[in-house]
């Protein structure tokens, strides 16, 4: 099983030592984990690294493969808040320490004249003014040559109809397409919740994201994917993967990618053998 998405107590709003990550992922069945704490950025300073920690953070995972050696492949990166104007600042950062994988989020997106939108602001999602402004965002992360993959892209389908976000990502993926990065299948969507279509009442147990619509796309514009539980506690380490992965090999996935030393490994699916036994995802429960 490979996990590329995955947080310790770093992120603040996480739990669990990169070591307790560690040891669950192995009981889970991941084989190769990429940790990727909240890099620091200007933008909500306690939900994430502070540039003091990194070196701390850097040596807790360089500990763990020492520790854990022949038992899990364990790799460094970061998430990384994208948002206009702040390239430079990324920049610099991906300059001073080695990853083996950097992912580009949009998060947060400033409003003309309205308080900043975060992501798991359900009710706050399908404005039409907040849908430009983060579109032209996620242009600008996919135009920058700044990361390996892009995070949760589909996140938004926790509040936003499909047919909605489809229309709006579909003029991008040329665009994914000609920079070569990755597009992140993340299995937080099974786990977390969303507004129904109709009566737009959280609920959960319900398919938001990843878009199934999307993903035949995707692959027809030949953009690889890279697949993360997004764990933010070391109980749900691989959460999903297995899943996700049996849901969408009949639409079409074949390959799932993770990066090392910045260079994307493709990883033929019939070759995984994960051992996941959850049942979040039920199929009669499942929404397209």
């Amino acid at each position: 099983m490979i996990d590329s998405h995955s947080h310790t107590f770093y992120s603040k709003h996480a739990t669990g030592s990169v070591d307790e990550l560690v040891r669950a992922s192995i009981e889970a069945g991941v084989s190769i984990l990429t940790i990727t704490d909240h890099a620091p950025f200007p933008v909500d300073m306690n939900n994430r690294l502070l540039a003091s920690e990194l070196d701390r953070y850097f040596a807790d995972i360089q500990q763990a493969r020492t520790t854990y050696d022949g038992r899990i492949t364990i790799l460094q990166g970061l998430e990384f808040d994208y948002m206009p104007g702040a390239e430079a600042f990324t920049r610099d950062l991906l300059a001073r320490y080695p990853l083996d994988f950097a992912i580009g989020s949009c998060h947060y997106v400033e409003m003309p004249g309205e308080p900043m939108v975060k992501v798991w602001e359900l009710p706050r999602l399908s404005t039409e003014a907040f849908l430009d402004c983060y579109f032209a965002n996620l242009e600008g992360l996919i135009s920058c040559g700044l990361f390996d993959s892009v995070g949760h892209a589909d996140t938004l389908l926790r509040g936003l109809p499909e047919d909605v976000f489809l229309h709006r990502f579909e003029p991008l993926l040329a665009l994914l397409a000609q920079s070569g990065m990755a597009f992140e299948l993340n299995t937080s969507g099974l786990r977390k919740s969303s507004l129904t279509p109709f009566t737009r009442q959280e609920v959960q147990g319900l398919w938001s994201y990843p878009s199934k619509q999307l993903l035949p796309q995707l692959i027809a514009h030949r953009v690889p994917f890279t697949i993360g539980s997004d764990t933010h506690a070391p109980e749900d380490a691989g959460a999903g993967v297995a899943e996700l992965m049996r849901v969408l090999r009949p639409l079409g996935l074949e390959r799932i990618s993770y990066y090392q030393s910045r260079r994307r490994v493709d990883v033929d699916i019939d070759t995984l053998q994960p051992e996941d036994t959850s049942t979040i995802l039920k199929q009669g429960a499942a929404q397209p």
